[in-house]
């Protein structure tokens, strides 16, 4: 039976705990203005999750966290091109050995969870479940191949988690705007993001209209995320790479950062910077033009450091990444801790050029989407 309703009356967990408890199998999707979900069940549990917003590919998330290294990812790469098999990368590397089933599986789950929170903030929109008793159909690619989608994930437990992550950003904005005696800005997910004008804009670059006011933008794959950030250790000491999704810009991979009592890898893929509200990001994500100079007193600026371990960097470059006419990914670094001179940037930004001429693939139609799963990296 087919399930249609406005999230306005049915929460997003509500409707996957019915869906959940009845033990279906099919496809949900959720949509809120240009952004969408996608959710897939096999006898209620979930087994794959899409978005059309950016994710980072495994391959690099892989390697930028040493689970394999890239040496290692290549050959799979190669041996998965080779194979006649359509196996997925994920069962590539673990029949190479390089990797552990249940190291896979927690990568591609907190995958999966950071893809379902985008949309477990709306609180308007539309829902539609859609049974199919095959839903082995919709989930061809997932990172794991045979090894998660015949056992998918309890439902329920994701639903925990992904509250617990979204309730922890909530808490770490309103403890950040406690801090500084203000109100935490209200982050509007699902919302066409319009980058803001900023007090300190980049130098000598015009401003064009919104770039990201178009169709959904082109995708880095991998070896785009691993060639920026490779180049970036050369120039700086720490190193993020963030893509813009419809609720702002989300950080996917990182080297360098340090934080107490958590994981940098895991707290960068949850911070949150708007486009639409003052911040260095958002101005150089509106300007297309590198930024290079003091971080900007900004609540969101603020916001940023504070996440990344706390400190203020005496300097800072930000980088965008550019496919066409579009921003695909903006390079934050800096030096923290010793806060030496950043040198020259022209190298780190050819760098950055030559990665999205070379892996950027073409731009995506609209209404394409982002699932939490790599065929390649």
């Amino acid at each position: 039976m087919s399930l249609l309703g406005r999230l306005e009356e049915v929460s997003v967990p509500e409707v996957l705990h019915l869906i959940a408890w009845g033990e279906k199998s099919g496809t949900l999707t959720v949509t809120r203005g240009r952004a969408e979900g996608v959710v897939t069940f096999r006898r209620g549990r979930i087994v794959q999750a899409a978005s059309n917003s950016p994710r980072e590919a495994l391959g690099a998330i892989l390697v930028c966290r040493k689970f394999v290294t890239e040496e290692t990812l290549m050959r799979a790469v190669e041996e998965q091109q080779r194979s006649a098999s359509g196996r997925s990368l994920g069962a590539v590397l673990v029949g190479l050995g390089a990797l552990s089933a249940r190291t896979l599986e927690t990568v591609v789950r907190q995958q999966l969870e950071q893809v379902m929170a985008e949309f477990f903030l709306w609180d308007s929109g539309l829902f539609r479940f859609e049974p199919d008793p095959s839903p082995e159909r919709s989930t061809a690619g997932l990172e794991g191949g045979d090894i998660l989608v015949e056992r998918g994930f309890i439902t329920d437990q994701i639903v925990l988690e992904v509250v617990k992550r979204v309730d922890d950003a909530r808490r770490r904005h309103e403890e950040h705007a406690a801090a500084f005696g203000r109100p935490a800005p209200r982050v509007n997910p699902g919302q066409p993001p319009r980058p803001a004008p900023h007090s300190g804009p980049p130098r000598g670059v015009p401003a064009p209209a919104s770039s990201l006011a178009g169709p959904p933008a082109p995708e880095l794959r991998g070896e785009a995320i691993l060639n920026i950030l490779r180049h970036a250790r050369g120039v700086v000491r720490r190193g993020v790479v963030f893509v813009p999704t419809h609720r702002g810009l989300t950080g996917i991979g990182q080297f360098g950062v340090e934080i107490a009592g958590a994981s940098a890898d895991e707290r960068i893929r949850e911070v949150v910077i708007p486009l639409d509200q003052p911040s260095v990001l958002a101005d150089v994500t509106a300007k297309r033009g590198s930024y290079r100079g003091l971080l900007p007193l900004s609540f969101w600026d603020d916001f940023l450091a504070a996440e990344l371990g706390g400190g203020r960097p005496r300097e800072i470059a930000v980088v965008p990444a550019i496919a066409g006419a579009e921003v695909v990914a903006l390079l934050y670094g800096d030096n923290l801790p010793d806060d030496t001179p950043i040198g020259p940037l022209a190298g780190l930004e050819a760098a950055v050029a030559e990665a999205c001429a070379r892996y950027v693939p073409a731009p995506r139609a609209p209404g394409a989407r982002s699932r939490a799963r790599l065929v390649s990296p």
